[in-house]
């Protein structure tokens, strides 16, 4: 069967205005991982998922108890956050698509003078608190070949969370860094490392929109790669949300790609069959 990577975002796993209980979460991954069922019978699979909030939360945790116990950096609470998030996945993905699924603790090489560094951008935390952390660009999923196995063996893989753990190359060796790498570039270099057919981006609208909030704006429904790029230098896209999702896609098609959709989870079907959703070819 054909691949696709599909990438989880938006408010599939917490949603802003809640507090965020296990339960809450756990439900909101049933309810994602559920529309995923037009998807099984024509690709196998490759889940990514964000964790900006969940990473925060994690901080803030550490911060409010650094007086009872140490503070773990940022790098170990990416790999602390893609366990929970991806066992929560992997369950869950066994008991509504009755599929075999592994989650993979993935690292990502970046570079160790990408200027994200020194000009941190990458807000993580809910809105009552947040924390503005570097988030540099993927180079390589290192852990690629293991990835690839699992697949040959038809189970779903659960890769790349939250990006990924941030590390660099240090006297030989692999070495984490405090970071948080952006989920949409992640899994861009995740699929063209797989040569997967195609991405599926799945966010809280169902299409990209040209004058996005504005009372002009209008969906997007197919858009080539000059088309992206066009959209792109004329700043439509907002940095943060939907301007990684536009330039992953433009990359993974230059990389050889085949398609990317853009929709909600709940239109995924629709969308599948052109009928709803932003395809980008």
């Amino acid at each position: 069967m054909k691949l696709a990577v599909i990438a989880l975002g938006g408010n599939s796993l917490i949603h802003p205005k809640e507090r965020g209980t296990s339960e809450k979460q756990i439900e909101r991954v049933n309810k994602t991982v559920s529309y995923l069922k037009p998807v099984i019978k024509k690709f196998s699979l490759v889940l990514t998922h964000g964790s900006g909030p969940h990473v925060g939360n994690l901080l803030l945790q550490q911060k409010i108890s650094k007086k009872l116990l140490p503070e773990m950096p940022l790098d170990t609470l990416d790999s602390m956050v893609q366990g929970q998030l991806g066992y929560w996945i992997q369950q869950t993905v066994e008991n509504v698509l009755h599929k075999n699924a592994v989650t993979i603790i993935t690292r990502v090489l970046v570079d160790k003078k990408d200027k994200a560094f020194k000009h941190p951008t990458k807000p993580i935390g809910q809105k009552s608190w947040k924390k503005i952390v570097a988030s540099p660009k993927p180079i390589e999923i290192l852990d690629i070949k293991e990835i690839e196995t699992l697949i040959k063996k038809n189970f779903i893989v659960v890769a790349c969370g939250g990006g990924g753990i941030p590390v660099i190359e240090k006297s030989g060796k692999y070495v984490g860094i405090e970071a948080v790498i952006d989920k949409d570039y992640a899994t861009q270099k995740l699929a063209s490392q797989l040569k997967a057919e195609m991405i599926i981006f799945l966010t809280d609208v169902d299409y990209v929109y040209h004058n996005y909030g504005k009372s002009n704006q209008k969906p997007l429904r197919r858009l080539n790669v000059n088309e992206a790029i066009k959209y792109i230098r004329e700043n439509q896209f907002k940095e943060g949300s939907m301007k990684p999702k536009i330039e992953a896609s433009v990359e993974f098609l230059k990389k050889g790609g085949k398609k990317v959709l853009i929709t909600s989870p709940e239109k995924l079907n629709l969308a599948l069959k052109g009928k709803v959703g932003t395809a980008i070819e």
